[in-house]
């Protein structure tokens, strides 16, 4: 009995080792600290042909889960609507060399899925089309680092070979 349960001590301490419960926040979630903040902005949707829709939005993003990941909490508040409910989190794939994200939000049940990379002051991330490449829509989400204290953001859908803007955000802090 007693070479039972150590084997089970073993096995478990073993197990819990490789889950990576020691890893170390990604150097690279460093390099997008400057999601990080108190954000405040409008957010101001591509209506073509359309009345102009422009929404107040609010973000609280901040490193949770041991720094393992960047969460924000998103909220837009359209003239006579209530305000939506988001939140994203956002980490890095050391194997895969890749920032990935799932976002969550009041419209769906299932979270987003996406992944991308930082180019200079840009984290340019892509939504999966499915495991077959067809499972959907691609959206790319782009946010771009003016300065400390300001930044830009857009979501674009995926038409054919070109882009096409959904929405842009600008925010301050």
């Amino acid at each position: 009995m007693k070479t039972i349960l150590s084997s089970i001590l073993v096995a478990s301490t073993a197990f819990a080792a490789a889950q990576g419960h020691d890893v170390k926040p990604a150097d690279a979630l460093k390099q997008i600290s400057f999601l990080e903040g108190e954000w405040k902005g409008k957010q101001e949707f591509n209506n073509p042909g359309g009345a102009a829709m422009v929404g107040d939005i609010v973000v609280h993003a901040k490193a949770v889960v041991g720094g393992r990941y960047i969460e924000e909490l998103l909220s837009t508040t359209l003239p006579g609507r209530k305000p939506t409910d988001s939140r994203h989190f956002i980490g890095y794939d050391a194997k895969a060399n890749k920032y990935k994200a799932w976002w969550f939000n009041d419209t769906s049940n299932v979270p987003m899925q996406l992944e991308g990379v930082l180019e200079g002051n840009k984290l340019v991330l892509l939504s999966s089309p499915g495991p077959d490449g067809t499972g959907g829509p691609v959206f790319r989400a782009t946010y771009d680092k003016v300065s400390d204290n300001a930044m830009n953001y857009v979501l674009e859908l995926q038409t054919g070979n070109s882009w096409r803007a959904l929405f842009h955000n600008s925010y301050s802090k």
